[in-house]
Parts: C-alpha cells; structure tokens; sequence
C-alpha cells in the first residue's frame, strides 16, 4: 500500500474506533428497563418503575421506584417500593446490594427482596448492585408499589417486570 494512502486513512479508522469506543461506554441503551402506572382520585398519578444493566461481566446495578406525581395531595401518608432482584438458570446465586434506609430479605440463593417505605413523601426508591454467580444466564428486576395517599385513598401494589420473557 502506498505510504501517501495509508496515512490518510489512518486517521479515519482511529475516529471510527474512537466514536464506537465513546458510543458503547456512554449510551445506557443496554439498559433492560419496564414502567406501569396508575390514576389516582384527584389527578394525581402513582408510576412503578424497574431498570438493571442488560450487560454485565461480574456485577449489574438495579434501580426501582415508585413514584407519585401531581399536587393533590403533593405527598402520600406513606408510598413503598418492593423489589424482587432474581438471578436466572440452572445452579445460580446471587448477592445483592443495596441503599441503607431499605431492608434485604433473601427468599432463596437466587432471589432477593428489598424493600422500603417512605412517610410523608412521594417517593420510595431502592437501588444497588446485583451480582449473579454460578451459571446465572440472566438476571430480573420485579418493581411493585403501592401507597397509602390519603385516610380514604389506598393504592394497592402494582408491578413492573423488567427481564426475559
């Protein structure tokens, strides 16, 4: 190859790699995410949501909520989030971590449950890090909420699955 051709393609290839390198480090579209919400006498509305990575080599961060939105009223007597974090296949485990003010009750080697509840607030949020051992094929993140709003408004849980089918 000439010299002359060789060096002005050089740089192109370098920006190509570098835009790929950039494009797979930043975007969150390997994300696995699901939401659901529901009405709620007066206008307001309660949204559960689940998010983890969709790849991970040794460790996968999670997030879950619910979440309610509107001014009447502007908070809940009391809103909470539960989620199951799940590792998925044959001969697997899990460890999983979370923030302080939830509680972790592991259900069995490769479910956990988290859970938290929030007073006067209008939002119940957990998050952390699940780490799949053994022959985890994939993981799952279950967001379920539900919400007292009022003396005569209760929101009964809903649930959002976000993971295989």
């Amino acid at each position: 190859m000439n010299k002359g051709i060789r060096t002005s393609l050089m740089p192109g290839v370098a920006a190509s790699i570098a835009a790929t390198a950039l494009v797979l480090t930043a975007s969150p579209a390997h994300a696995t995410s699901a939401s659901t919400s529901v009405g709620i006498p007066g206008g307001n509305k309660i949204s559960i949501n689940a998010w983890h990575c969709g790849f991970y080599v040794s460790a996968c961060d999670w997030k879950a909520s619910t979440k309610m939105s509107g001014t009447n009223p502007r908070t809940a007597q009391w809103i909470q989030n539960r989620a199951e974090l799940a590792a998925h296949g044959v001969s697997v485990s899990i460890k999983i971590s979370k923030n302080p003010e939830a509680t972790l009750t592991m259900k069995s080697r490769s479910l956990g449950e988290v859970r938290w509840k929030n007073t006067n607030a209008n939002i119940s949020d957990t998050y952390g890090q699940m780490r799949p051992g053994g022959t985890t094929t994939y993981v799952s993140t279950r967001s379920c909420g539900s919400a007292k709003v009022t003396g005569s408004i209760n929101i009964s849980e809903k649930c959002a699955y976000a993971g295989a089918a």
